[in-house]
């Protein structure tokens, strides 16, 4: 069997795996499974290659990066519908999932969080930690302008 008809096999195999599991409620053994057939890495692969950047910060997309399937039924986790996805980096695929989970149990949860942020930025006059940090490397007071 020549390596083509290997890769072939594998492929076909592959599929029908995934017709087997596809509009089941898969559990986490199911997943990992799925997560390692060459149609899901090769799909991955091909979002970050076309992507690129942290769908949110816009920030080059590093090697712990996710990719975060927007359907939460579990039955349809196979549904490689590109529009059902994004490219986010680790802290911001938590940050997302947090997010929903907190909005789904709280809908006032995205203003009041926005409302926070605002407040911080208004209260540091729009200078970051590390805006503060280069500051005092560099000598001046908090006084200083």
């Amino acid at each position: 069997m020549t390596r083509q008809e290997r890769k072939e096999e594998k492929l076909k195999k592959e599929k029908a795996f995934i017709d087997s599991i596809k509009g089941m409620v898969i559990d986490g053994k199911i997943k990992e499974l799925f997560r390692r057939t060459s149609i899901w890495t090769d799909f991955r692969k091909r979002l970050k290659a076309e992507r690129k950047v942290d769908f949110l910060t816009g920030r080059k997309l590093t090697k712990t990066w996710n990719c975060h399937h927007m359907r939460f039924d579990p039955r349809e986790y196979t549904d490689l519908d590109e529009r059902y996805f994004r490219c986010y980096n680790n802290q911001i695929h938590d940050l997302v999932h947090l997010c929903v989970s907190e909005t789904i149990k709280n809908p006032d949860f995205m203003k009041k969080l926005t409302e926070e942020v605002k407040y911080h930025i208004a209260l540091n006059d729009g200078k970051d930690i590390k805006d503060y940090i280069k500051e005092v490397k560099n000598g001046k007071s908090g006084t200083d302008s």
